[in-house]
Parts: structure tokens; sequence; C-alpha cells
């Protein structure tokens, strides 16, 4: 399989442009310089897409994007669309009030593990999820009902937390087998 296919187009970006009378396109990735022509059959599909992107830049629907600022509410929406078998009990509170600086794919990967590591086995447990932005950190907190989720086997999740986010990962386990992880990452990470 050609390697360039492997890698989604949007995580790097692409191009749309009208030249010579055909619609090409091309990757946005600098090392990348295959530019391509647009099937008729894409090419009436995109036109119809410009209408709504055009609505989405300057309609009234559009909304500013803020590139480093953690948006955990859509964190939080991407879950839910990906677990949408998993009872996921997801709660979110910005006591400081303002944007929480920190990279998206890191914190959502980690958190998705972690999601995984309690489902396995054919598990479907509750899954409680409570994030809190304090004194410019995100304060993580996650448990599942049956505590199925065994830091021995999630060793690479709490490694990435804390190389990759600068973060700490502790295990907690409470009376009666009740256990729950508490993750804690700085702003800026």
């Amino acid at each position: 399989m050609d390697p360039k296919k492997d890698k989604p187009i949007f995580q790097k970006g692409i191009w749309i442009k009208e030249q010579q009378g055909v619609l090409t396109m091309g990757s946005l990735d600098r090392n990348n310089k295959d530019v391509m022509v647009v099937s008729d059959e894409l090419r009436s599909k995109l036109q119809a897409f410009e209408t709504e992107m055009v609505d989405a830049l300057y309609g009234e629907s559009g909304r500013p994007f803020t590139p480093g600022i953690l948006d955990m509410e859509n964190l939080f929406k991407k879950l839910r669309g990906q677990f949408n078998t998993t009872q996921l009990e997801l709660s979110f509170e910005n006591s400081d009030q303002k944007p929480f600086k920190c990279q998206f794919d890191p914190v959502y990967t980690l958190i998705e593990n972690l999601v995984l590591s309690s489902i396995s086995d054919g598990q479907n447990p509750v899954v409680n999820i409570k994030a809190t932005i304090v004194q410019d950190h995100l304060c993580i907190i996650y448990r599942d009902s049956e505590s199925l989720s065994d830091p021995s086997n999630i060793a690479s999740e709490f490694y990435l937390a804390k190389s990759k986010l600068q973060g700490t990962v502790q295990f907690k386990k409470n009376e009666g087998s009740q256990s729950y992880f508490d993750i804690m990452i700085p702003s800026g990470s």
C-alpha cells in the first residue's frame, strides 16, 4: 500500500484550487508535492459543499478557532460518538474561567485508552470522567463502575501523560474495591 494513503489528509491539510479550467487538489504536507485533478463526480460534490463551507466561514453559525486551546466539551462529544454503546457519565467544570492550553490529540488518546481498558473482555461498565480546570491544571478523575481498568495494563498511557503532557497520574483504591485514576495536566503542555 502507498504510504501516502496511510496518513489522514485532514491532519496535514489540503488545498483545492481551480487551475487551467480544472479543479485540482494537493496536500499541505511539504513533503508531498503531488497535484491531482479532481474527478467530475467529486468536483460536483465539492461545489455543493463549497456553499456550506462559505456559510461556516462567514455565516452566523461560524465560530473562531484558537489553536492550542483544549476544548473539553468537544473532546467529550467525540468520546460519546466513539463509545456510543458504553454508558459514559462525563462532566466538565472550568473554575478558572480561562482557556486551557494543551494539545487535543494526546489528551484524547489518554482518555480513549482508559475507556478501552475498562470495556475490554466484553465488559460494559459505567465510565465516570470528571474534568476540572483549577489553577492552570486540567484535573481528570477517571473511574469505572466495576474497577476493571488495571494500572499494570495501561503503563503506556501513564508514560504518554507524563512525557507528552508533563502530567501526573495516580491510581487510588478506596475501601470496597472502588478504584480511580487521578490525572493532573499543567496548562501549556
